[in-house]
């Protein structure tokens, strides 16, 4: 069995080791995407590698996946599985949006792989919900029926842009004045954090510095301005940027009703865990009038394990042969 995740700009590719409890990963290959034409190019350089059993294959995409073949939303690539089976002679091949993955992946991971910011007053038989903030924005739920969870994906990062205060209402306003219509996406991704930089060069009327200008990586490089202080429009930059993470990461516990806790990935959060920490995330996440107190309880926690969407694409795949 062979399992993967693919983001925007990688693709991550492991065999899948059958075992009496639970599957376990090995023959884990990176690829950057930008070094290929199409995914089809890299399965077949890790089968000639790795030569994985051909029985059964799932892979995590970031997308709305209808009928087991997806349009990656934020890469040029084409998956249909029907294809796939056929040009890897592979049987059996499972298309799954990433969110999905990470929230079976979710339930393989041991206690040290959170960071809690809320402890709360979690409900085993509560809804949970998972927020992922990378190249885009990914959302899904966990319902909880009759003593089993079931994911379902969403694309609820492609929803409308909800300004909190008059702060963000500029953000928007400047955002629509540039790109139309603004998704949550647009504000709360990499791509948004560099939005955020340049609305906040804009409104203090500021020259952009040179490392921004110069930066290969301007959302990497933001982060790191902010972090150690060196860049005062990159600490209120990331500032703003928490706020809108965290007005979503409400949304989505308000919308799913997310009991059993609230889980943030993907790749920003790791990295801003200090920031996260403080008081801030979670004073804006219960800033809801009426709904304040029941935030207060839901537990909300930071996923620090990079792999749990393949993670969670290999006991997909584990469980169909079963």
């Amino acid at each position: 069995m062979i399992a993967g995740y693919i983001t925007a700009s990688k693709t991550i590719l492991a065999k899948v080791e059958e075992s009496s409890e639970t599957p376990k990963l090995f023959n884990l290959a990176e690829y950057e995407n930008s070094d290929f034409s199409g995914f089809e190019s890299v399965i077949s350089l890790y089968y000639r590698k790795y030569k994985p059993a051909k029985t059964i294959a799932c892979f995590g995409i970031a997308g709305p996946v209808i009928d087991n073949k997806v349009s990656a939303t934020n890469l040029p690539w084409e998956f249909d599985a029907i294809q796939l089976k056929e040009k890897l002679n592979i049987p059996t091949v499972k298309i799954c949006n990433d969110i999905y993955a990470t929230a079976k992946g979710l339930f393989e991971l041991s206690d040290d792989k959170f960071f809690i910011l809320n402890k709360g007053v979690k409900k085993n038989d509560g809804h949970i919900g998972i927020i992922a903030a990378g190249h885009g924005l990914g959302q899904g739920l966990v319902y909880h029926e009759n003593g089993k969870y079931y994911p379902y994906e969403s694309e609820g990062g492609h929803t409308g842009f909800t300004p909190g205060n008059q702060l963000e209402i500029e953000l928007w306003e400047h955002l629509y004045s540039n790109i139309g219509f603004v998704e949550a996406e647009d504000v709360v991704s990499l791509r948004g954090l560099e939005r955020i930089y340049e609305f906040m060069l804009f409104r203090k009327r500021a020259t952009k510095p040179d490392w921004f200008k110069k930066s290969k990586d301007k959302p990497a490089q933001i982060i790191e301005h902010a972090l150690s202080g060196k860049d005062e429009i990159a600490v209120m930059t990331l500032d703003l940027f928490v706020d809108c993470l965290a007005n979503e990461t409400a949304n989505l516990a308000l919308k799913g009703l997310t009991l059993g806790g609230i889980y943030l990935c993907g790749i920003i959060a790791p990295q801003i865990i200090t920031v996260l920490e403080h008081e801030r995330f979670m004073d804006r996440f219960v800033q809801r009038g009426k709904m304040a107190q029941l935030l207060e309880q839901i537990p909300v926690s930071v996923i620090i394990e990079e792999k749990t969407a393949l993670i969670g694409a290999g006991k997909i795949a584990y469980e169909m042969i079963q």
